[in-house]
Protein backbone atom coordinates (compact mmCIF):
# COMPACT_ATOMS: atom_id res chain seq x y z
CA UNK A 1 0.00 0.00 0.00
CA UNK A 2 2.80 2.43 0.92
CA UNK A 3 4.56 1.68 -2.38
CA UNK A 4 1.32 2.37 -4.29
CA UNK A 5 0.90 5.70 -2.46
CA UNK A 6 4.44 6.76 -3.39
CA UNK A 7 3.78 5.75 -6.98
CA UNK A 8 0.58 7.81 -7.16
CA UNK A 9 2.22 10.86 -5.59
CA UNK A 10 5.20 10.52 -7.88
CA UNK A 11 3.00 10.40 -10.98
CA UNK A 12 0.91 13.37 -9.90
CA UNK A 13 4.00 15.39 -8.95
CA UNK A 14 5.48 14.86 -12.37
CA UNK A 15 2.22 16.03 -13.96
CA UNK A 16 2.09 19.11 -11.75
CA UNK A 17 5.72 19.95 -12.44
CA UNK A 18 5.23 19.45 -16.18
CA UNK A 19 2.16 21.72 -16.09
CA UNK A 20 4.03 24.40 -14.15
CA UNK A 21 6.97 24.20 -16.55
CA UNK A 22 4.72 24.45 -19.61
CA UNK A 23 2.78 27.35 -18.07
CA UNK A 24 5.98 29.25 -17.24
CA UNK A 25 7.39 28.74 -20.75
CA UNK A 26 4.13 29.78 -22.42
CA UNK A 27 3.76 32.85 -20.18
CA UNK A 28 7.33 33.87 -20.92
CA UNK A 29 6.76 33.43 -24.66
CA UNK A 30 3.61 35.58 -24.56
CA UNK A 31 5.39 38.29 -22.56
CA UNK A 32 8.32 38.25 -24.99
CA UNK A 33 5.98 38.58 -27.97
CA UNK A 34 4.20 41.48 -26.27
CA UNK A 35 7.51 43.25 -25.63
CA UNK A 36 8.59 42.69 -29.24
CA UNK A 37 5.33 44.19 -30.47
CA UNK A 38 5.70 47.17 -28.15
CA UNK A 39 9.25 47.70 -29.39
CA UNK A 40 8.07 47.64 -33.02
CA UNK A 41 5.42 50.24 -32.21
CA UNK A 42 8.04 52.48 -30.60
CA UNK A 43 10.37 52.15 -33.57
CA UNK A 44 7.49 52.91 -35.95
CA UNK A 45 6.32 55.85 -33.83
CA UNK A 46 2.89 54.26 -33.38
CA UNK A 47 1.56 55.43 -30.00
CA UNK A 48 -2.15 54.99 -30.74
CA UNK A 49 -2.56 53.00 -27.54
CA UNK A 50 -2.15 56.28 -25.61
CA UNK A 51 -4.21 59.45 -25.43
CA UNK A 52 -2.62 62.86 -24.76
CA UNK A 53 -4.16 66.30 -24.20
CA UNK A 54 -2.55 69.26 -25.96
CA UNK A 55 -3.41 72.85 -25.15
CA UNK A 56 -2.64 75.43 -27.85
CA UNK A 57 -1.78 78.94 -26.74
CA UNK A 58 -1.62 81.82 -29.21
CA UNK A 59 0.14 84.92 -27.99
CA UNK A 60 1.59 88.12 -29.39
CA UNK A 61 5.13 89.03 -28.42
CA UNK A 62 8.13 90.98 -29.60
CA UNK A 63 11.29 89.28 -30.77
CA UNK A 64 14.45 90.65 -32.44
CA UNK A 65 14.96 89.94 -36.12
CA UNK A 66 18.29 89.21 -37.81
CA UNK A 67 19.24 92.88 -37.48
CA UNK A 68 18.36 93.03 -33.79
CA UNK A 69 15.23 95.12 -34.41
CA UNK A 70 12.21 94.13 -32.31
CA UNK A 71 9.35 92.78 -34.39
CA UNK A 72 5.83 91.97 -33.25
CA UNK A 73 5.08 88.31 -33.98
CA UNK A 74 2.36 85.80 -33.18
CA UNK A 75 3.48 82.64 -31.45
CA UNK A 76 1.86 79.23 -31.14
CA UNK A 77 2.87 77.31 -28.03
CA UNK A 78 1.83 73.71 -27.41
CA UNK A 79 1.48 72.45 -23.84
CA UNK A 80 0.73 68.91 -22.68
CA UNK A 81 -1.95 68.60 -20.01
CA UNK A 82 -1.92 64.86 -19.48
CA UNK A 83 -1.59 61.37 -20.91
CA UNK A 84 -3.12 57.99 -20.22
CA UNK A 85 -3.58 54.56 -21.76
CA UNK A 86 -6.37 54.31 -24.30
CA UNK A 87 -8.09 51.54 -22.33
CA UNK A 88 -8.20 53.80 -19.25
CA UNK A 89 -9.49 56.83 -21.14
CA UNK A 90 -12.13 54.78 -22.99
CA UNK A 91 -13.09 51.88 -20.68
CA UNK A 92 -15.67 50.51 -23.13
CA UNK A 93 -13.68 48.01 -25.18
CA UNK A 94 -15.87 48.41 -28.26
CA UNK A 95 -15.51 52.20 -28.30
CA UNK A 96 -11.76 51.98 -27.64
CA UNK A 97 -11.43 49.70 -30.66
CA UNK A 98 -13.50 52.08 -32.79
CA UNK A 99 -11.34 55.05 -31.75
CA UNK A 100 -8.11 53.20 -32.51
CA UNK A 101 -9.46 51.98 -35.86
CA UNK A 102 -10.49 55.50 -36.85
CA UNK A 103 -7.12 56.85 -35.71
CA UNK A 104 -5.45 54.55 -38.27
CA UNK A 105 -7.55 56.04 -41.10
CA UNK A 106 -6.19 59.58 -40.86
CA UNK A 107 -4.30 61.11 -43.79
CA UNK A 108 -2.22 64.27 -44.30
CA UNK A 109 -5.34 65.87 -45.80
CA UNK A 110 -7.56 64.76 -42.92
CA UNK A 111 -5.72 64.38 -39.62
CA UNK A 112 -8.83 64.76 -37.46
CA UNK A 113 -10.25 61.49 -36.13
CA UNK A 114 -13.78 60.90 -37.33
CA UNK A 115 -16.42 61.50 -34.68
CA UNK A 116 -19.36 60.71 -36.93
CA UNK A 117 -22.44 58.81 -35.86
CA UNK A 118 -23.62 57.54 -32.46
CA UNK A 119 -20.26 55.97 -31.67
CA UNK A 120 -18.48 59.25 -32.39
CA UNK A 121 -20.90 61.03 -30.07
CA UNK A 122 -20.14 58.57 -27.27
CA UNK A 123 -16.41 59.01 -27.90
CA UNK A 124 -16.71 62.79 -27.63
CA UNK A 125 -18.52 62.41 -24.32
CA UNK A 126 -15.86 60.04 -23.03
CA UNK A 127 -12.98 62.27 -24.13
CA UNK A 128 -14.74 65.26 -22.55
CA UNK A 129 -14.86 63.44 -19.23
CA UNK A 130 -11.13 62.68 -19.48
CA UNK A 131 -10.31 66.34 -20.23
CA UNK A 132 -12.51 67.65 -17.44
CA UNK A 133 -11.05 65.14 -14.99
CA UNK A 134 -7.56 66.48 -15.75
CA UNK A 135 -8.42 70.19 -15.83
CA UNK A 136 -11.78 70.78 -14.16
CA UNK A 137 -10.54 71.44 -10.61
CA UNK A 138 -7.78 73.92 -11.48
CA UNK A 139 -7.85 77.36 -9.87
CA UNK A 140 -7.51 79.41 -13.06
CA UNK A 141 -9.87 81.79 -14.89
CA UNK A 142 -12.40 80.00 -17.06
CA UNK A 143 -12.43 80.28 -20.83
CA UNK A 144 -14.27 78.64 -23.72
CA UNK A 145 -12.33 75.95 -25.59
CA UNK A 146 -13.06 73.86 -28.66
CA UNK A 147 -12.16 70.18 -28.31
CA UNK A 148 -11.71 67.40 -30.82
CA UNK A 149 -9.21 64.59 -31.47
CA UNK A 150 -6.57 63.99 -34.10
CA UNK A 151 -3.83 61.51 -34.95
CA UNK A 152 -1.15 63.06 -37.11
CA UNK A 153 0.27 60.43 -39.51
CA UNK A 154 3.91 59.63 -40.13
CA UNK A 155 4.18 62.38 -42.75
CA UNK A 156 3.47 64.90 -39.97
CA UNK A 157 5.16 63.39 -36.95
CA UNK A 158 7.27 60.38 -35.97
CA UNK A 159 5.39 60.10 -32.66
CA UNK A 160 1.72 59.31 -33.35
CA UNK A 161 -0.52 59.18 -30.27
CA UNK A 162 -4.22 59.95 -30.23
CA UNK A 163 -4.20 63.66 -29.40
CA UNK A 164 -7.03 65.66 -27.87
CA UNK A 165 -6.81 69.21 -29.23
CA UNK A 166 -7.83 72.14 -27.04
CA UNK A 167 -7.95 75.64 -28.55
CA UNK A 168 -9.63 78.75 -27.22
CA UNK A 169 -12.68 79.47 -29.35
CA UNK A 170 -11.58 83.06 -29.89
CA UNK A 171 -8.17 81.87 -31.21
CA UNK A 172 -9.50 79.24 -33.60
CA UNK A 173 -10.58 81.61 -36.45
CA UNK A 174 -6.93 82.69 -36.80
CA UNK A 175 -6.18 79.27 -38.30
CA UNK A 176 -8.69 79.64 -41.12
CA UNK A 177 -6.22 81.75 -43.12
CA UNK A 178 -3.01 80.16 -44.45
CA UNK A 179 -1.41 83.51 -45.29
CA UNK A 180 -1.64 84.37 -41.58
CA UNK A 181 -0.70 81.12 -39.86
CA UNK A 182 2.28 80.34 -42.08
CA UNK A 183 4.01 83.29 -40.40
CA UNK A 184 3.40 82.00 -36.89
CA UNK A 185 6.44 81.39 -34.73
CA UNK A 186 6.82 78.13 -32.79
CA UNK A 187 9.12 76.76 -30.12
CA UNK A 188 10.02 73.68 -32.15
CA UNK A 189 10.24 73.35 -35.92
CA UNK A 190 8.33 70.06 -35.67
CA UNK A 191 5.27 72.01 -34.45
CA UNK A 192 4.66 73.19 -38.03
CA UNK A 193 2.37 70.29 -39.01
CA UNK A 194 0.21 71.01 -35.95
CA UNK A 195 -0.62 74.37 -37.56
CA UNK A 196 -1.96 72.45 -40.57
CA UNK A 197 -4.08 70.28 -38.28
CA UNK A 198 -5.47 73.38 -36.55
CA UNK A 199 -6.30 74.85 -39.97
CA UNK A 200 -8.38 71.78 -40.73
CA UNK A 201 -10.00 72.00 -37.30
CA UNK A 202 -10.84 75.71 -37.67
CA UNK A 203 -12.46 75.35 -41.08
CA UNK A 204 -14.44 72.28 -40.10
CA UNK A 205 -15.61 73.93 -36.88
CA UNK A 206 -16.89 76.97 -38.79
CA UNK A 207 -18.76 74.80 -41.29
CA UNK A 208 -20.14 72.59 -38.55
CA UNK A 209 -21.45 75.51 -36.49
CA UNK A 210 -23.13 76.97 -39.58
CA UNK A 211 -24.84 73.65 -40.27
CA UNK A 212 -26.01 73.32 -36.67
CA UNK A 213 -27.41 76.86 -36.74
CA UNK A 214 -29.27 76.13 -39.98
CA UNK A 215 -30.74 72.90 -38.64
CA UNK A 216 -31.93 74.51 -35.42
CA UNK A 217 -33.38 77.49 -37.28
CA UNK A 218 -35.36 75.06 -39.40
CA UNK A 219 -36.57 73.24 -36.28
CA UNK A 220 -34.66 70.10 -37.18
CA UNK A 221 -32.53 67.92 -34.93
CA UNK A 222 -28.78 68.36 -34.88
CA UNK A 223 -28.00 64.99 -33.27
CA UNK A 224 -24.63 63.52 -34.22
CA UNK A 225 -23.69 66.61 -36.26
CA UNK A 226 -21.17 67.81 -33.69
CA UNK A 227 -17.69 66.36 -34.11
CA UNK A 228 -16.21 68.99 -31.79
CA UNK A 229 -17.36 70.07 -28.36
CA UNK A 230 -17.34 73.54 -26.84
CA UNK A 231 -16.11 73.33 -23.24
CA UNK A 232 -15.91 75.76 -20.33
CA UNK A 233 -12.54 75.00 -18.73
CA UNK A 234 -10.19 76.61 -16.16
CA UNK A 235 -6.77 76.24 -17.80
CA UNK A 236 -3.64 78.29 -17.20
CA UNK A 237 -2.88 80.50 -20.22
CA UNK A 238 0.54 81.71 -19.03
CA UNK A 239 3.75 80.41 -20.59
CA UNK A 240 7.41 80.93 -19.91
CA UNK A 241 8.98 83.10 -22.65
CA UNK A 242 10.88 80.31 -24.36
CA UNK A 243 12.69 81.19 -27.58
CA UNK A 244 10.68 80.75 -30.77
CA UNK A 245 11.36 80.76 -34.50
CA UNK A 246 9.50 80.69 -37.82
CA UNK A 247 8.33 77.31 -39.02
CA UNK A 248 10.83 75.74 -41.46
CA UNK A 249 8.11 75.10 -44.05
CA UNK A 250 10.67 73.88 -46.57
CA UNK A 251 10.98 70.75 -44.44
CA UNK A 252 7.31 69.99 -45.13
CA UNK A 253 7.31 70.90 -48.83
CA UNK A 254 5.77 67.60 -49.95
CA UNK A 255 2.91 67.92 -47.47
CA UNK A 256 2.21 71.51 -48.51
CA UNK A 257 2.11 70.49 -52.17
CA UNK A 258 -0.42 67.79 -51.35
CA UNK A 259 -2.54 70.36 -49.53
CA UNK A 260 -2.13 72.93 -52.34
CA UNK A 261 -0.42 75.40 -50.02
CA UNK A 262 2.46 77.71 -50.87
CA UNK A 263 5.52 77.36 -48.65
CA UNK A 264 6.96 80.75 -49.67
Amino acid sequence: MFANLLHELGGRSLGVLAGMLFGSVFTGWVARRRRERERRLVMDGDARDTVVIHQHIVETTQEPDANGVLQTVRVLRVRTLGQSELKRVVPNGHLAGILQKRAHKVTPRDTLISMDGPEGSYLLETLTNFVCDRTGNAQFPHDIFVMTACCEPAEFSHHQPITILLVRREDLPLFENWTTVRNLHVEHGSDGPRILTLMEMANRFRQEQQKITELRSAGRRSAFVETMYILDLPIDQKCAPLATKPVPWGRFENILKELNLDAA
